[in-house]
């Protein structure tokens, strides 16, 4: 059967390990203390940080010919293969080409070399899906859907579509390819709620809402920012940046966000709770989180688009408090949030449409 649907893969932190194999080298070459995690990359390019020493390896011939496969990465390729035409997009010095071409050659024999494509503007790489771990390449794709890997790198990115890992972005593919595979159906169990829209589409009100007429249990996210005043317990779970940071490291959390600053996540095990007690949960997530979700409980979690006139929405990101490049970025995003209705199971613009 032919495969019409073709699918790009960034190769450094998407199949080879890059920057964690680089901050091991260099913690053994430099001798840093503390030790240098990739936490502390934050964006691409000189930072006038120790980061920056980073840099240099990724020019190395040597570099490029140990970098490690990641974990799953070869079966990942194999699955992809059988479903759509997959493409190698990978950046990097000439000089170094004929050394990645030929790992990925031996690395993924099922696919073909002449699917190797290499350079810096990936914007005018023509395919349908693009995975790639740098926000910038996402930002500007010009693929029907690019997807971000996130990774501490990109964590400032909001509002696009994101996965976690390899399974997340099958089932991601899933959904576009084969919709009625995790579309929600009402004989399916107890909902898993998930109210994803942009910020200020009112996600937080509906969901107090459902929960104050008694429809929905508020699956509990954990969270790096502080208590408001008059706010009660059962609101969040409120950890200390080291407290998330350590649950995050244990494969804890089965999505992650940050807004404003602040860190927020959730637990599969907090949704089960509820559903095993025999009620509905529900929750805001962004869209990263909602495919974990069709992951994790497939036709019974229940995707709601809230819906808001664009206005409305730039005038509520401008009155909330946050800081500035919070508001901005918030503003330029809403374009690609308001396309995450795509993805949805339905689109609501009140409770009553879930309190039914």
């Amino acid at each position: 059967m032919k495969k019409y649907f073709k699918i790009g893969l960034d190769v450094d932190d998407i199949l080879f390990s890059c920057n964690e194999y680089a901050v091991a080298l260099a913690n053994e070459e430099y001798g840093f203390l503390p030790p240098m995690s990739v936490e502390e990359i934050q964006s691409w390019g000189r930072t006038g940080r120790r980061t920056d020493v980073l840099l240099d390896y990724y020019q190395r011939e040597a570099f490029v010919k140990h970098q490690p496969l990641l974990p799953g990465a070869a079966e990942f390729v194999k699955e992809l293969s059988r479903r759509a035409e997959v493409f190698f997009i990978t950046a990097l010095p000439p000089h170094l080409m004929g050394i990645r071409a030929a790992r990925l050659m031996e690395a993924f024999p099922m696919v073909p070399g002449e699917n190797i494509i290499m350079g810096f503007r990936k914007e005018l790489m023509n395919v349908d899906m693009l995975l790639d771990d740098g926000g910038h390449n996402i930002s500007a794709s010009s693929s029907a859907y690019p997807v971000l890997m996130r990774k501490p790198w990109n964590r400032h990115m909001t509002g696009c579509i994101s996965v976690n890992n390899y399974e997340e972005f099958l089932t991601f593919l899933d959904i576009l390819m084969h919709p009625q595979t995790y579309q929600w159906e009402a004989t399916a169990g107890n909902r898993v709620i998930a109210l994803i829209g942009p910020s200020g589409s009112g996600k937080t009100q509906l969901m107090e809402e459902l929960i104050r007429e008694g429809k929905a249990v508020r699956a509990k996210s954990y969270t790096t920012r502080r208590r408001k005043d008059g706010e009660g317990e059962d609101a969040y779970h409120f950890v200390t940046p080291e407290q998330f940071g350590q649950l995050e490291q244990a494969g804890a959390f089965f999505e992650t966000t940050r807004y404003a600053e602040n860190s927020y996540g959730s637990m599969l095990e907090d949704i089960r709770k509820i559903l095993e007690q025999g009620r509905d949960a529900v929750m805001a997530v962004d869209i990263c989180g909602g495919i974990a979700l069709k992951r994790a409980f497939g036709k019974q979690a229940l995707l709601a688009f809230t819906e808001r006139p664009k206005e409305a929405l730039i005038a509520a990101v401008l009155d909330r408090d946050c800081p500035r490049e919070e508001k901005i970025k918030r503003i330029l995003s809403l374009q690609t949030e308001l396309r995450n209705e795509e993805f949805c199971d339905l689109t609501i613009h009140s409770a009553e449409e879930l309190l039914q």
